[in-house]
């Protein structure tokens, strides 16, 4: 499919999202099993190169179940494989409507935002998704080094403590998980010993 004929059906159906019918709003999750394998369909399509079944099929989705989040960023992706950087914003952004804590949504709109030199909103997502994420997640841990890229210590100079203080809190909880483990596996072996050593009247 061609870019105008990619771009023709990209805009059919995000103003199809604008007069569905709300047959489902009243039973959200009526058709979530259905949504997600159409999804997963999609997915599964996108990985072998074959990007119209793949917009096929998200579109399927995201139309099945209004509450679903996901299809919407999936098409986002797709979207901007294509060039279609302004399809992909508005994809994300539905994502977001439908699911404002959704941080893969508000990781790609960063990006996509850093891509087109929007750097204020580009910063704006990156810190909510360094805001929603897991301590842990890689994302999030990408999302503090974009942050930090992007200038934003030296604008927001108070946000320093909280992401430096985050980062020591998260020192501070792996340094007393693996002194947990050392305590425990001393403990064991400690007791392993004392199983294995044969008591006196066992000796007798």
């Amino acid at each position: 499919m061609n870019r105008t004929a990619w771009t023709s059906v990209a805009a059919g159906f995000l103003a199809s999202l604008l007069i569905l019918p709300h047959a489902f709003a009243s039973e959200p999750g009526l058709l979530r099993d259905e949504a997600l394998a159409y999804r997963k369909d999609g997915f599964d399509r996108q990985q072998r190169g074959d990007l119209d079944g793949a917009l096929s099929a998200y579109q399927k989705a995201a139309a099945l179940d209004s509450t679903y989040a996901t299809p919407h960023n999936d098409l986002g992706v797709l979207f901007e494989q294509q060039g279609q950087l302004d399809m992909a914003r508005q994809a994300y952004e539905e994502a977001l409507r439908i699911d404002p804590a959704y941080g893969a949504a508000h990781a790609n709109l960063a990006l996509l935002y850093e891509k087109l030199g929007q750097k204020e909103k580009a910063i704006y997502h990156w810190l909510r998704r360094y805001q929603l994420g897991d301590p842990h997640d890689p994302w999030t841990i990408h999302a503090e080094s974009r942050l930090i890229a992007l200038g934003v210590l030296k604008s927001y100079p108070g946000l320093k403590a909280k992401i430096f203080s985050r980062r020591h809190a998260i020192e501070h909880e792996m340094t007393a998980h693996e002194q947990s483990m050392k305590d425990f596996h001393a403990v064991t072996k400690h007791w392993e010993q004392m199983l294995a050593t044969p008591s006196a009247a066992e000796n007798q």
